[in-house]
């Protein structure tokens, strides 16, 4: 690869990050690697991204603007997230009848399934961080998390 003011064009080795984000970045891949580790097999064509959303949805629905202000997207980006969703069977829509302008989102029992099978995925995850740090450095690490993230 070519050089520009002497920098070469390969990115530095993501393992070796020493910088905060490098180091949350290595964190959540593990940690969407463990997620989607059965995934495929139990619900094919599913992210992440689609895990998270899927939990973002109340049990009565949610309109497509509060979910996609939780989310931080727009409502087109969040749209095709569920249109993909529906036609995977895992969300279905509605269309409100005293305001055909508002869609209504729910979860399908799929959905269900899929929501049940990211967190114990994820409970999967923190025992086993709960086993490799120890319970009390664990406990830090999420009140750690918990400041970080309020």
């Amino acid at each position: 690869m070519t050089s520009v003011n002497g920098l070469s064009g390969a990115p530095a080795d993501p393992v070796r990050s020493d910088h905060i984000a490098g180091l949350l970045g290595l964190v959540m891949a593990r940690l969407r690697a463990e997620i989607l580790a059965d995934s495929e097999q139990a619900f094919p064509g599913l992210r992440v991204s689609h895990y998270r959303l899927l939990e973002m949805i109340p049990p009565e629905g949610g309109r497509i603007t509060d979910l996609a202000e939780a989310a931080g997207m727009t409502k087109q980006g969040l749209g095709q997230h569920v249109d993909y969703l529906q036609r995977l069977g895992f969300t279905e829509s509605d269309r409100l009848r005293g305001d055909r302008r508002v869609r209504l989102v729910r979860r399908t029992p799929r959905g269900d399934e899929a929501v049940e099978f990211s967190r114990a995925a994820i409970a999967r995850v923190e025992e086993l961080w709960e086993q490799r740090l120890g319970r009390e450095r664990y406990d830090v690490l999420r009140e750690t998390l918990k400041d970080l993230g309020s």
